[in-house]
């Protein structure tokens, strides 16, 4: 600060100083006292200033000064406008110069400055003004004497305040007594005359309460007081936690904070009754085990009287608490509970064995008010057998194990080959090996499965020599005669006592054993009396007669039924033996014909044996004994692979008693 800025203070300070020292020692006449709007009053009786007028910015705390005999042109009155707190420390607030000219301006309209009004403390505090004329004379005011409350109850006017205590517990609210529901006002340490409290019934503790409307409001009168909640008030609260609280506003217009709450249950309307027992339908055979928790084990919450869709059910099991869920308004009964296999694992409990006896039970809440709950026992048996990896094992309570060892097959004719069967091992059993795992027990019980097909033939076992060692089962070929194709070849282990078997990985097996037969053709004209079935005279000639007759007629069948079509190159093969027994071929009357199909003979045609150069050989190839047995194959290329047909044969009788067939003309 320069010298010349120090004596502008210093002279400026000086002049206070002489109007405050006047004005102290001024014996003139008092004049009127300044004034206040009395919109700026909580209580005019005492002069209590509203606190938003003191705190707020937007907000001006105006006082008033009457005029008086102003000062004639080229003349000068001085007004001076002081603060005096309860400290009674005087401070000049304003000072001015007037004249008759500035009458116009008053009564003056000065506004105390916010941030004085700020700086100063709580209680009394009085304003006055002196008018010195121009004439020397000088007149002090009354004091207009105000009282400053910017302090709530419970608490000073900055941070940190206290919350009020909350309302003493109240008692379920229900239709029987909602009707006459109070909240009891605790007291208070610093009650004053002129204090109110509001009260509110709400679902929650609002941060702002702005726009809430309270429960009611009311002046605080004898301590402890009964606050009346309106049914009406309930109503429209509904259900639920509700919560209750209060604020306690003084006559300034401060407010406290809101109490610390209390928590209200509201069950309104008819309640829930009739409660049925949970059930647990795949305990309905009297036990959950390893199958029913990897199936899913639910619990099921049968339909009960007067529920409404925002009433809620916690479900326990065992000691598990599930979380409360609401209905719902789209409810179907009964209301279904997943339970997650880890939390059937956890309550059997890691160390257990046999049969464990669970509690399952639920209960029923409208909002938080309590309807009743029941209980069911149940048994759970999830004890585990065969190796089992961390607790719990990362697979269950899938029933597979993969740490079981996999089982392996062995054509009989090949038994080189892993997991293969070939048409070398058409109509052969199967040889079935695996290693029995360490972890099993003597007597545990192996079953095998062909594809889906449990092999009781092969069921073993266990003793206690085989345990980690391998061990041979036989497959019979009825199992594998169901088609070739990718089979999933598996074992399973029981123990007596445990519900709980498991199962192996499953064994890809490929079968290629079965090989594909063909049905076998028929002869066209064998005798339909006796001997029925013999190929005679009468079997060389169709009716009407037909190209290639004499011959013995074949007749072939839909090929398309085996894959075969249009374009495929087709065998057919007769063959003949001697007698009504025994295998001596006639090798003269064997005949191969190779024939392309087409669209109409894929679909079947009749294939001719010649007479002269096929059958009459059977007649020729011994001097007395001229019948004998003939037959006949084809076969076609399919997949890469030949495939023959099943073989037709019949008696083949070409003479009567004079000798050979006679031929037609």
């Amino acid at each position: 600060m320069n010298k010349s800025m120090q004596a502008t203070v210093s002279a400026e300070q000086a002049r206070r100083n002489q109007r405050l020292t006047r004005a102290q020692r001024s014996a003139g006449r008092a004049v009127d006292a300044p004034s206040i709007g009395n919109d700026l009053l909580a209580d005019q009786s005492d002069n209590t200033v509203k606190s938003a007028v003191l705190r707020d910015d937007d907000k001006a705390l105006v006082i008033h000064i009457p005029g008086w005999s102003f000062a004639p042109p080229g003349m000068t009155d001085e007004l001076t406008i002081f603060h005096t707190p309860a400290s009674g420390v005087q401070e000049v607030l304003f000072t001015n110069t007037y004249d008759r000219d500035d009458a116009g301006s008053f009564p003056l309209a000065y506004t105390v400055d916010k941030d004085s009004i700020k700086s100063w403390g709580e209680g009394a505090h009085a304003f006055h003004y002196t008018v010195v004329t121009y004439n020397g004379s000088e007149n002090d005011s009354l004091h207009l004497r105000l009282i400053f409350d910017r302090i709530a109850p419970y608490g000073a006017n900055s941070p940190p305040r206290n919350f009020p205590v909350k309302f003493p517990d109240v008692a379920d609210v229900t239709d029987a007594n909602k009707n006459a529901v109070t909240v009891v006002l605790p007291d208070y340490p610093d009650k004053a005359a002129g204090d109110q409290v509001a009260w509110y019934w709400l679902e929650s503790l609002p941060e702002d309460l702005t726009g809430l409307t309270p429960a009611g409001v009311t002046a605080v009168g004898t301590l402890p007081q009964n606050l009346a909640v309106p049914a009406s008030v309930i109503d429209s609260g509904g259900d639920g936690g509700l919560t209750a609280f209060y604020v306690l506003i003084d006559k300034a217009g401060n407010s406290s904070l809101p109490s610390l709450p209390t928590a209200v249950g509201v069950a309104l309307g008819a309640l829930p009754a009739n409660l049925q027992d949970p059930q647990v339908p795949l305990a309905s055979d009297g036990l959950i085990d390893q199958a029913d928790a990897w199936a899913g084990v639910t619990v099921e919450i049968p339909a009960f009287d007067h529920w409404k869709s925002t009433d809620q059910i916690q479900v326990t099991w065992g000691s598990h608490v599930l979380e409360w869920r609401e209905i719902g308004s789209n409810a179907k009964f009964p209301l279904v509970f997943d339970l997650a296999p880890s939390l059937l694992w956890e309550q059997y409990g890691t160390a257990s064995t046999g049969n464990v006896t669970t509690t399952v039970h639920y209960k029923v809440r409208r909002g938080t008010v309590a309807q009743g709950t029941k209980t069911i026992d149940i048994e759970v048996n999830l004890e585990r057998l065969g190796p089992v990896g961390p607790n719990p094992d990362p697979e269950w309570p899938d029933p597979v194990n993969p740490r079981l060892a996999l089982a392996e097959v062995y054509g009989k004719s090949t038994p080189t080959l892993k997991n293969e069967l070939t048409d070398a091992d058409e109509n052969e059993p199967a040889t079935l090996k695996v290693t029995v795992d360490a972890a099993l027990k003597e007597g545990d019980t192996l079953s095998f499965h062909w594809a889906d097909t449990p092999v009781s033939e092969a069921d073993y076992v266990v003793k206690s020599g085989d345990l980690g060692n391998e061990i041979e089962r036989e497959i019979p070929w009825s199992y594998i005669a169901v088609g070739n194709g990718n089979f999933k070849v598996h074992y399973t282990v029981a123990r007596a006592g445990n519900p709980n078997s498991v199962h192996s990985p499953s064994t890809d097996v490929t079968v290629d054993a079965n090989v594909l037969r063909p049905e076998a053709a028929e002869f066209l004209g064998a005798n339909t009396s006796a001997p029925v079935g013999w190929l005679t005279c009468r079997a060389l000639y169709a009716d009407p007669v037909g190209p290639g007759d004499p011959a013995i007629r074949v007749q072939v069948p839909d090929l398309t039924e085996y894959g075969v079509a249009a374009g495929a190159d087709l065998t057919m093969e007769w063959s003949a033996v001697h007698g009504f027994a025994g295998e001596t071929a006639i090798p003269n009357a064997s005949f191969s014909d190779s024939i392309k199909l087409d669209a109409t003979t894929v679909k079947g045609f009749v294939w001719r044996v010649p007479y002269t150069d096929h059958v009459l050989p059977i007649y020729s190839f011994h001097p007395t004994d001229h019948d004998g047995r003939g037959r006949v194959t084809y076969r076609f290329d399919l997949n890469g692979k030949t495939i023959v047909s099943k073989q037709l044969e019949a008696i083949v009788s070409m003479h009567d008693a004079s000798g050979s067939c006679p031929l037609r003309p």
